[in-house]
């Protein structure tokens, strides 16, 4: 009789000890946080206008071909971590670029170069398993450099435009994304930020719609379309600089899972 009052008492102290082992193991995970990492591939359009002082917009609308024919150096690079409730979003773009500009009645012809370094920092809330918002601030840093002849428009006389402006600023973001369901093998998602505000840039947005496979836990591929704009103005109109831009086209994500 004794013995089997403490067989049933060391069963149910077994019992009490590995329910609470699993309770902490699953709290484990649903606050535990997870890791990846993303190099990008974008075959860009550019088209825009750039400016400086009072003299007129300078066009530049390019082809990928072109822009691999003038391209230096590009990458793009993404990092998140995540848990249950949260993501944490980080992007780093990186290119340096020259293009020959469109001719017009006051511009002649020429070359515009530009660096550009961003990068994006976020901050989302998981409001369902497929829909995330929240916001971020994204960093840029433009050097861009004109050699353009072109026509003055106060004389009418022909100018040679030889100069080079660095501009930085901030542009505070809101992002919204919608994804697949966690643990699929056929990956989609779909994001959109709009931003600037006049903070920074006038008008700041991007748009990103993307699908892929999952091959393992660790690697996946993705593809789709990205657009990103950029409409940023600051200066007077004897120090103006204009930089209006959109850069779109195919894109490719190879992903890893950390």
């Amino acid at each position: 009789m004794m013995f089997n009052f403490f067989q049933k008492n060391i069963c149910l102290i077994l019992l009490a000890s590995s329910i609470q082992t699993f309770a902490q193991d699953s709290i484990k995970t649903d606050h535990s946080w997870s890791y990846k990492v993303e190099p990008n591939l974008m075959l860009p359009h550019m088209k825009g206008k750039a400016s400086v002082s009072s003299l007129p917009n300078i066009h530049v609308s390019q082809s990928p071909s072109d822009f691999f024919n003038h391209l230096k150096f590009a990458g793009m690079l993404t990092f998140e971590a995540s848990n249950k409730d949260w993501v944490i979003t980080s992007d780093l773009i990186y290119a340096s670029l020259a293009a020959h500009v469109k001719k017009d009645p006051l511009v002649l012809n020429g070359k515009l170069t530009a660096k550009q370094f961003s990068f994006e920092a976020g901050l989302l809330r998981k409001f369902t398993p497929w829909l995330e918002a929240g916001i971020s601030v994204n960093l840029v840093n433009l050097k861009s450099g004109f050699d353009v002849n072109l026509i003055n428009p106060k004389t009418g006389q022909p100018l040679h435009l030889d100069r080079s402006v660095s501009k930085t600023w901030v542009d505070p973001m809101l992002v919204a994304r919608t994804k697949n369901l966690p643990d699929k093998k056929f990956l989609y998602t779909l994001t959109g930020e709009i931003g600037g505000f006049g903070i920074g840039s006038k008008l700041a947005w991007q748009l990103e719609g993307l699908a892929g496979y999952q091959f393992s836990d660790l690697f996946y591929v993705m593809g789709g379309y990205q657009i990103i704009s950029m409409d940023y103005e600051k200066g007077n109109s004897n120090a103006n600089f204009v930089y209006d831009m959109d850069m779109f086209g195919p894109m490719v994500k190879v992903g890893f899972n950390l």
